[in-house]
């Protein structure tokens, strides 16, 4: 799954079974914002085959620039990293974060400005694949049956006048 030099990267993370249970700790109570962090960007991380390594460098220089203080970048980061590392174990869990991810951006369009943040120039047909992911998911949970549109423009008709 990942190349050499991914590999490589992740053979320098490697956490003991403590220091997985200390960052799962510090970081399970920084609030919904963190926790949409925790499941976009390693679901985006992870949906590239070709170069992790540069995404995961402008993660964590899009986590380092925007998080502050620096202790809390860094947490931040090593949860990304703890879950790249369980995607790596368990393909199920991928799957089902990606879904999740997906609902999020969903229901929060703005949050896809981490993803314009991350993938960069390099990565456009991944962004162009995200985006019309996105927007089929939209279309397909914020549209409207025949009936209940005639029903609306009914009630629009004799009920605003």
């Amino acid at each position: 799954m990942f190349n050499s030099a991914t590999s490589a990267f992740f053979d320098f993370y490697k956490y003991s079974f403590i220091d997985r249970i200390l960052i799962r700790i510090q970081t399970r109570a920084l609030g919904v914002k963190f926790e949409r962090l925790f499941i976009i960007i390693p679901v985006l991380i992870y949906m590239n085959d070709t170069d992790r390594q540069k995404l995961i460098s402008n993660a964590k220089e899009y986590l380092f620039g925007t998080i502050k203080p620096k202790h809390l970048a860094t947490l931040v980061y090593d949860r990304i990293i703890l879950q790249l590392l369980a995607y790596e174990d368990d393909e199920d869990l991928y799957d089902q974060d990606k879904k999740k991810a997906f609902d999020i951006l969903r229901q929060n369009i703005q949050l896809y400005l981490v993803i314009d943040a991350i993938l960069d120039d390099d990565f456009i047909e991944q962004k162009e694949e995200i985006k019309n992911i996105i927007k089929e998911e939209y279309d397909k949970a914020y549209s409207m049956s025949n009936h209940s549109s005639n029903l609306l423009r009914f009630q629009e008709q004799h009920f605003i006048d």
